[in-house]
Order: C-alpha cells, then structure tokens, then sequence
C-alpha cells in the first residue's frame, strides 16, 4: 500500500514543482528557470519509472533493469538538486 502511495505522489510532487517553476519563472529568470528544469527531470524521470519500470515489481529482475532503475533515480535526484538550487536562488532574490 505504502509502495503504491509513493509512485502516485512522485509524478504529482513533480507537476507541482512544474507549476512552480513557470510561475517563479516570471518574477526571477535564474531561480524559474532552475526549478523548471529540475522539475521536468524530475517528472520526466518518474513517469518513465511509473510508465515503463514500476509496473514489473514483483518478479525478479535482470541486470539491465536494475541499471534502468538506478538511471530513472540518478535523473530524479538531479532534477530535485536542480529544483532546490532555484528555490535558494528564487528566495535570496526576494
């Protein structure tokens, strides 16, 4: 259940920093732009991971899939660096 929980609320944490990131991008061009670029690795990371990986949990997996899995969680943690770096930019700022 809890499993579950978290692959709903990764893509929609990600849409929200998305909507986020275009607002602030209007006030600040350094810190919107920062956050929508962590955003969209950040949702582009965990739809794949939803769409293509998350779906074949419960059997045993190869090696090649265990590799997608850490590329898919590699992008996901860049994209939120990316987006917390533009959210320090974004509040200095103001």
């Amino acid at each position: 259940m809890i499993a579950n929980a978290g692959l709903v609320i990764r893509p929609i944490v990600g849409a929200i920093f998305l909507v986020a990131g275009i607002l602030l991008w209007r006030r600040s061009r350094a810190g919107g732009v920062l956050i929508t670029i962590g955003a969209v690795l950040f949702l582009g990371a965990e739809l794949y991971g939803v769409v293509v990986l998350r779906p074949f949990l419960g059997r045993s997996f190869d090696e090649a899939w265990q590799e997608q899995l850490s590329t898919v969680d590699a992008v996901a943690t860049l994209g939120l660096l990316l987006s917390a770096v533009g959210l320090f930019i974004q509040s200095r700022k103001t």
